[in-house]
């Protein structure tokens, strides 16, 4: 199921989602645009995709809106141009006002990056949950 096409996401993307199990599990398709002179995806794109997987999936679980306080990433490989991108994130710990995660990214079934992120979460009537 694809999500967010507007703003950098939407440049970047389409990103896609799907339940395995209680696991959500997301992925895109590269292309040009996410590469560098070097002909791999560009670390970058990688991240974005990071933060954006996260941050869904913090939605999902909690139903409220959050922002990126520290996003910490190792790039393990090269995933070339053209790969299709999956990535898995596992909530490691949700309190009232902070998430903390853990993100693998794969290219055709091989990892190539690694993060851990922390997010604040926002409480429903600060304005910033659903409606």
């Amino acid at each position: 199921m694809a999500f967010a096409r507007e703003g950098l996401i939407g440049l970047l993307g389409p990103y896609h989602w799907r339940l395995d199990g209680d696991a959500y599990v997301y992925g895109f398709q590269s292309d040009e645009r996410h590469g560098n002179p070097n002909g791999v995806i560009h670390g970058g794109a990688l991240t974005a995709f990071a933060d954006t997987l996260t941050g869904h999936l913090i939605e999902h679980a909690c139903g409220r809106k959050c922002a990126t306080i520290a996003l910490d990433s190792r790039f393990v490989a090269a995933g070339k141009v053209g790969a299709w991108v999956e990535g898995r994130a596992r909530l490691r710990k949700l309190t009232k006002t902070l998430a903390f995660l853990d993100v693998d990214l794969e290219a055709e079934g091989e990892l190539i990056m690694t993060a851990q992120c922390v997010y604040r979460v926002f409480s429903l009537d600060a304005g910033h949950g659903r409606g």
